[in-house]
């Protein structure tokens, strides 16, 4: 039977958590646990061919970085910053007992929680500064497995998250990508999350975005689902 990686939307939750929960940005030559592995580059211009925007603005990459790890390439907004996933890796059995609550939860011991969070490969952060308490920020991870069916990733994400919406699985360039969005509750804030899951070869890349407004993580989560890309 394959694995399915089951462990993997929590882990992110939780670093995210700890991320939108005010962890400072290393400043502009900030590097992730994978740091040899991604990169970044400035954006070139919008793919409307014509010289005029795209009107439907899921195609342009104006004003976005490209971001890459060893499985995959996607864009973020321009100006955010890089984290340091072992900073936040540091906090994850912090005195509030995060990642002990999120273990209990999925039924899992916090070890087996804390070594899926060391696959971590990117950890970015929104400049701006936190809002409503919440640091909007994208944590991307991969671990070998075989992509859930929609069932069973929308019975994951009820073992942990607050709230749930639907599971559906949409088009992007990497092929079909498995979106889901949730709460959670960051220090007293619903915490608004869109999830993302995609197979790239032997492996499923999970990819979050926190934020405190529904509409800002669904925007962010519509860019990176734009571009999203096998390395």
């Amino acid at each position: 039977m394959t694995r399915r990686p089951r462990t993997a939307p929590a882990a992110l939750a939780l670093l995210a958590l700890l991320a939108a929960g005010g962890l400072s940005a290393c400043g502009d030559d900030a590097e992730t646990g994978a740091a040899d592995d991604t990169s970044t580059s400035a954006s070139a211009g919008t793919d409307g061919g014509d010289g005029t925007d795209d009107p439907e603005g899921a195609g342009s990459t104006e004003d976005t970085q490209e971001i890459s790890t060893d499985q995959v390439t996607l864009r973020l907004p321009g100006g955010w910053e890089s984290l340091d996933a072992e900073e936040a890796l540091a906090q994850a059995d912090g005195e509030d007992g995060t990642l002990a609550s999120i273990a209990e939860r999925l039924g899992v011991p916090p070890e087996q929680l804390e070594a899926t969070l060391q696959n971590v490969d990117l950890v970015a952060v929104a400049d701006g500064g936190a809002q409503d308490g919440v640091l909007t920020n994208v944590n991307v991870l991969h671990q070998s497995g075989e992509l859930p069916g929609e069932d069973e990733f929308a019975a994951q994400l009820e073992q942990f998250a607050d709230t749930t919406g639907d599971v559906t699985t949409v088009e992007a360039p990497v092929g079909d990508v498995l979106r889901a969005d949730y709460q959670l509750d960051i220090n007293g804030t619903a915490g608004q999350f869109e999830v993302l899951l995609a197979q790239v070869g032997g492996d499923v890349v999970t990819i979050t975005v926190t934020s405190a407004d529904a509409a800002d993580a669904a925007e962010v989560a519509d860019l990176v689902v734009a571009t999203l890309d096998a390395a």
